[in-house]
């Protein structure tokens, strides 16, 4: 069972959801719903790092919560966004997320957000997260192919260059250096 916030009766959203009976690190807390003026009551999921503070501190539109899970790292790659400039951007991070009032029903769980590359997500539930660990999977194994192509066509290509940069250090010397054996 996940943690989910239990919605006010006076919002049109189910009344009472599921709550995780071992979510003791949950936080509950109260807000304001902008559209109605009465408070309502939610428990973020366990696990939340989201600060509520400004959810709390001004009447908010119940869609607009969400509690979600420190992304699970750092890791960013150069790319140039088409602005001939090179960024340093966030690729491939998770983050466990609930929108206890979303209009998409199955966000009203937690559901994994996975930031392809900066600012740009999918929302998934558990098995949409095994089909992008899939699909990545074997885009990693591509990629795995791939480099193992690159060291071998690079090497290649390094000794042909060679090769051809040592008869054309021959044929040189064959030209300038008219006594001498150019073998071929």
């Amino acid at each position: 069972m996940h943690s989910i916030a239990r919605a006010s009766t006076a919002t049109s959203f189910p009344t009472e959801q599921l709550l995780d009976a071992t979510a003791a690190s949950s936080r509950t807390w109260t807000f304001t719903n902008s559209e109605t003026g009465r408070p309502v009551t939610v428990t973020c999921m366990q696990g939340c790092t989201d600060d509520h503070t400004q959810d709390i501190a001004t009447p908010t539109h119940p869609i607009d919560i969400a509690c979600w899970s420190d992304q699970d790292g750092d890791t960013t790659l150069p790319i140039d966004p088409n602005t001939g400039t090179v960024e340093d951007l966030a690729v491939l991070a998770t983050r466990i997320q609930v929108d206890p009032f979303s209009q998409v029903v199955a966000h009203r769980l937690p559901y994994a957000c996975v930031e392809i590359v900066q600012e740009n997500y999918i929302a998934v539930d558990p098995d949409g997260l095994l089909s992008v660990i899939n699909t990545l999977a074997g885009r990693l194994h591509a990629m795995r192919r791939t480099h193992a192509d690159l060291v071998r066509v690079r090497a290649e290509y390094v000794e042909r260059e060679a090769r051809v940069e040592g008869h054309v250090d021959r044929i040189i010397a064959a030209i300038t250096t008219p006594t001498a054996e150019v073998q071929v």
